[in-house]
Order: C-alpha cells, then structure tokens, then sequence
C-alpha cells in the first residue's frame, strides 16, 4: 500500500491504530509521548478529522516511524482475541446487607472504573 493513499482512509487508520495502541497496552498519554504527538492531534487521528493531508502525513510518519512499522503493518493489523478467566466466590451469608460506608466505597471504586474505561 502506498502512503499517498492512507490519506483517503484516514478513519479506518485511526481505527487500526485505535486496536494497535489498545493490543501492545499504550495509554494515549504514554502513546503520545512516544510517538511526540500532542493528546489533540492524536484524537483527531483517531477519529480520522485531521482535514490536512499534509498534516496528516507527517504525524502518521511520525507514528510509523516511533513503532517502527510499516502502513501495511498498520493496516493488516488486528487485535488479538483475549481470554477472559473470572473467578468469584458465593460464600457470603444468605442475610448479608452491606453497610453503608461499604456502599459508598462500592459506589466509589465503580466511578474509577467507568472512568478509566474512557481512556482505555
């Protein structure tokens, strides 16, 4: 695949890198300061918006070039499946109520959660 051509694909890239950087566990923090993107710019790549060819050129180089790979790499690629293990216990008492303050604590540790799947 030629690189003049990706421009015109500019949202399936953004998907593809979406799944590269999601599979080899980069955080779009830790992916920008490798790659010497702003967090912006990498969003609006992600999201296929960058209306510039040449800017949209330059910094998917950049990207190719800090992961050393090529666009067909880039292109081929597909995340991995991943197995989930889950292991749970039901050994709490049949009346058990949770207290209030572990209610809370509950209610808190989902919050951190929920916002960690927006960057994740």
């Amino acid at each position: 695949m030629r690189f003049d051509e990706l421009f015109e694909m500019r949202k399936l890239i953004g998907t593809k890198l979406k799944d590269y950087i999601r599979s080899n566990g980069f955080s779009k923090v830790s992916f920008c300061k490798k790659t010497e993107i702003s967090r912006p710019t990498l969003d609006k790549i992600l999201n296929g918006e960058i209306a510039s060819k040449s800017t949209f050129d330059k910094h998917l180089n950049k990207i190719l070039t800090s992961l050393s790979i090529d666009p067909d790499t880039l292109m081929g690629f597909s995340p991995r499946a991943q197995s989930v293990d889950t292991v749970y216990s039901q050994n709490a008492p049949i009346d058990y109520q949770m207290n209030d303050k572990a209610k809370v604590e509950y209610d808190l540790l989902q919050d951190i959660l929920n916002l960690c799947s927006v960057y994740y």
